[in-house]
């Protein structure tokens, strides 16, 4: 528990914690994307050594100077359905080298829940976050709070929860 939720989050998450976010369909769980110590981090935790994870960003401004973006892709990420789009990452762009080891084309989404406009609206929230399922190795994707609590909690340093129902799974 704490006073100001945003800012706990995004100070965590800009110390290098792993935070576990409750979202629509389930937890993401989330490190800075240009940290490659919290990359390291998280895919130790998760035993999750070589897997591509994605990220989130804003909006299009940081997707263009981190990526290659297309018309097409542009209006993709734009559209209702939010959807990870692959896009080749810019060989100058600032992001972790072990998000996609041996891989040049990174997984974008764009914010899709006011709590993620909101942790990117602090100025100090890091430009590119990593938003990967919130689950063990070979387990669903956690969507109580008590679930989480008990099962990342080997795996988050702290956890961003709210009481809105998870009526289905979607990772």
């Amino acid at each position: 528990p704490c006073d100001d939720i945003i800012n706990t989050a995004v100070a965590a998450l800009s110390s290098g914690a792993v935070l576990a976010i409750r979202g629509l369909g389930g937890f993401h769980l989330c490190v800075d994307a240009c940290s490659k110590s919290a990359v390291e981090t998280l895919r130790k935790r998760k035993s999750r050594p070589a897997k591509a994870l994605a990220i989130m960003v804003t909006d299009l401004n940081p997707a263009r100077s981190l990526c290659s973006l297309s018309s097409a892709e542009e209006k993709l990420l734009l559209s209702p359905a939010h959807p990870i789009i692959l896009l080749e990452a810019k060989e100058d762009a600032p992001l972790a080298p072990n998000l996609a080891p041996g891989i040049s084309d990174i997984g974008v989404m764009l914010p899709y829940t006011p709590l993620h406009h909101l942790l990117f609206r602090n100025p100090a929230c890091p430009a590119a976050l990593v938003m990967t399922s919130g689950n063990s190795s070979g387990e669903p994707i956690c969507t109580g709070n008590d679930d989480a609590l008990c099962k990342l909690s080997n795996i988050a340093d702290y956890f961003l929860l709210h009481n809105r129902e998870i009526v289905t799974r979607v990772d």
